[in-house]
């Protein structure tokens, strides 16, 4: 695990076990991180027999009763109890799944778009994934405002769409006259605190990600509707299952046409992730922008990689070239600039919390310069619900009609791109 990994997983794991819940990582082979997942529970699908075989496979299987399972489909979390420690020893998640793939030969998918009939319950997170590093105080901004880059585009575009983020919250006490882009955008709070003896503000890890993406959207269409969840509670992280119930919520309440999700996870033998599966057939008619991630691997990271979800990748700060952070494959749909981006962001102090800057300080006043796929994404969103309003069309036509474009403007070596300009 490298450095960087090894300091968002501590600081995520910490959150998880403040409220009771112990994460793990699983290793590959050679020894790198495969994916990170809750000690001794298993995700499943409630469809014909499938509980069933897994309790004849493993047995010990029990299942847990979930506060928001009305809000869940067919999802099922199983927990590995303690018949099973008896019958076969201590058994990992990954052991115990191991062990269903040697028992039941039929669970041996070899292709993507077939589901397993188990997994863990992966971590989703908007960590080393999303934004690419920590942010920065944008050069010149120590003292004054900065402008956001892309600018905002001209004209009222978006006009009556409603774009749902499901991330980390809105900043409450945003100097709208500083950031006049989000003026009318609501969401869940994301809080700043507590006061430090300057009498400044703490910024907190990941706090601002949702607002930065909020005002990237906004950017491309300064005329719709955008609503901000605070989704991602334990420190950038949230468990794969949980987000699908705040992802319904968020359905039911605002009744967004398109949904930016800069977050994901990667998954057991990189098949396809339950919750989002089960997801799709409850919400077909949903345009989902999800982030590539920042691993600079062609190792598929879900929701993204679904045929169904519009990935997006992130270009370099020319716009030339893919950025080299950004993940990349032929599951990745579209390339957006994700590299030097200018945008509304928290006032305080922010205490660097990752190699090399740990653990140096800096303080915002209101704006920063990040990076990531994080924020390609929501410029994609933002294009295609300006492509709603303009051709009074459904986000789905709106978004091929976006990908179409794209694919006619790609650029050799990368593939199809989009650009700020697009959202005119």
């Amino acid at each position: 695990m490298d450095s960087v990994t090894a300091a968002q997983y501590l600081i995520m794991k910490d959150s998880f076990a403040r409220q009771g819940i112990q994460i793990d990582v699983a290793y590959t082979p050679n020894g790198e991180v495969d994916y990170m997942y809750v000690v001794g529970q298993l995700l499943a699908l409630d469809r014909g027999n499938n509980i069933q075989r897994i309790q004849q496979a493993l047995g010990g299987v029990r299942r847990v009763e979930l506060p928001g399972q009305s809000r869940l489909g067919d999802l099922a979390v199983l927990s590995i109890d303690d018949e099973v420690y008896r019958r076969e020893g201590y058994l990992t998640v990954p052991q115990a799944l191991d062990l269903i793939d040697d028992r039941l030969v039929t669970n041996n998918f070899a292709r993507r778009d077939e589901l397993p009939l188990a997994t863990p319950v992966h971590i989703m997170h908007i960590t080393k994934i999303c934004p690419a590093d920590e942010p920065e105080v944008p050069c010149g901004c120590e003292s004054s405002p900065a402008q956001p880059c892309p600018p905002v585009t001209p004209g009222a575009g978006g006009t009556g769409v409603r774009l749902g983020v499901s991330d980390t919250g809105l900043l409450e006490n945003l100097d709208l006259a500083q950031v006049p882009w989000l003026d009318g955008v609501t969401g869940e709070p994301d809080l700043l605190g507590p006061i430090l003896p300057g009498g400044q503000l703490n910024i907190p890890e990941y706090a601002g990600h949702g607002t930065f993406i909020a005002g990237v959207a906004r950017s491309m269409a300064p005329g719709a509707t955008v609503y901000v969840n605070n989704h991602f509670t334990m420190s950038g992280g949230e468990l794969e299952y949980v987000i699908i119930e705040k992802l319904e919520q968020l359905i039911a309440d605002f009744s967004p046409a398109v949904v930016n999700l800069s977050a994901g996870t990667y998954t057991r033998n990189n098949w396809a992730s339950l919750a989002f599966s089960d997801f799709r057939t409850r919400h077909s008619d949903l345009v989902l922008v999800a982030a590539a991630g920042n691993d600079s691997t062609h190792r598929p990271f879900y929701p993204a990689a679904f045929d169904w979800a519009v990935s997006v990748g992130a270009l370099g700060a020319d716009q030339e070239h893919r950025a080299w952070f950004s993940n990349y494959g032929p599951w990745v749909d579209v390339y957006a600039v994700g590299e030097g981006m200018i945008n509304a962001y928290a006032s305080g102090v922010y205490t660097y919390r990752e190699p090399p800057k740990r653990p140096a300080v800096a303080t915002f006043k209101g704006m920063a310069k990040w990076d990531g796929t994080s924020f390609s994404t929501p410029m994609v969103a933002g294009i295609i619900a300006a492509e709603m309003a303009r051709a009074g069309s459904d986000a789905e036509t709106a978004a091929q009609a976006v990908l179409a474009k794209a694919r006619a403007q790609a650029i050799s070596g990368v593939g199809p791109a989009l650009y700020p300009a697009d959202a005119q």
